[in-house]
């Protein structure tokens, strides 16, 4: 990625020190008042960055932003692209997908147009979350990806306890848990035939760290990876969960979700709980959650039968 100026200037300040505005303005070789717009365009994002009379210009916290070429450097498997800014990194891999090889990575340190499930809109702060999707090719047709997303969310979740971090929980179908909020969301996006070669985008966001002004826009319970004033390291984050994925997403093409069922349901965050299924605003089903089988559909006990499921969005019982 080749920086413009305005990201040129948070690379110079990502460290949490103050800069004064002439030194930011000589190091970019442009005017003071151009400074005071790209710290203004910045914090529009949401970042926290302070302003003081005769020290200048500081972040509120360190800034680990993303690096195309430490990043590439550790992911050999991978041809990988980063952005500062992108409607969606699933958008972009869809448009371009013709031109691309299997395992293209995308990230971005700011999505304008995120998306969650059902079109939902999904709130990115800048360089506050890992932003990234992935372009896979599998060759057995659309009914092979069943359960797909989930391996997703199981991946992902056991890579961060690998790198130390507890309370993981997977809500089914695409939605990853910390301490019983929400931390992320998988969306997998395709285009394929039903007995052949398929497409598939497979998105990512993870939340590092949602500043305050961000959080405001949030409307549920969220968790993020930063704790204690930590500063977490994207890249290695990013790199972490990409290996994770690229080895899961051997064993998934191979073997499919059956082997990964029990996995899964260790991490299930509504196990054993009475929750409903929800298909529209005026329909849903109640009945206690049971996992998943090895499709990957949902399970539920509903008045003493157990019955699968294959899509809907569940939520405890009265929420």
């Amino acid at each position: 990625m080749r920086a413009n100026k305005p990201y040129q200037l948070l690379k110079h300040i990502a460290d949490g020190q103050f800069y004064s505005g002439e030194s930011l303005a000589q190091a970019l070789g442009v005017s003071r008042t151009t400074i005071a717009s790209y710290i203004k365009h910045y914090s529009e994002l949401g970042l926290d960055i302070y302003k003081v009379k005769g020290k200048g210009y500081r972040l509120a916290k360190p800034l680990s932003l993303l690096d195309n070429e430490q990043l590439a450097a550790s992911l050999a498997e991978n041809s990988l692209q980063v952005f500062e800014q992108l409607d969606s990194t699933n958008a972009w891999l869809m448009q371009h997908q013709q031109q691309l090889d299997h395992g293209q990575v995308v990230l971005a340190e700011y999505q304008s147009a995120g998306r969650g499930r059902r079109g939902r809109q999904w709130q990115t702060p800048y360089a506050g979350q890992l932003c990234m999707s992935m372009l896979w090719r599998l060759q057995d047709g659309i009914e092979a990806t069943m359960g797909l997303s989930l391996a997703v969310g199981l991946a992902v979740v056991e890579s961060l306890e690998k790198l130390g971090y507890s309370g993981l929980a997977l809500k089914w179908p695409n939605d990853i848990y910390m301490h019983g909020a929400k931390l992320g969301g998988v969306l997998i996006e395709l285009q394929g035939q039903s007995d052949s070669e398929v497409s598939l985008v497979m998105g990512m966001g993870l939340n590092v760290r949602v500043e305050q002004q961000q959080a405001s826009l949030i409307d549920q319970k969220f968790a993020q990876l930063e704790l204690d004033g930590e500063v977490v390291d994207r890249n290695q984050l990013a790199v972490t969960l990409i290996q994770a994925l690229n080895q899961m997403f051997e064993q998934f093409s191979s073997h499919g979700f059956a082997k990964l069922q029990q996995r899964w349901n260790h991490y299930d965050v509504f196990s054993g709980q009475q929750v409903s299924l929800h298909f529209s605003q005026d329909k849903q089903v109640s009945g206690i959650a049971k996992g998943v089988d090895q499709q990957g559909q949902l399970l539920l006990e509903i008045d003493g039968v157990e019955q699968r499921f294959m899509a809907g969005e569940v939520s405890l019982r009265g929420q």
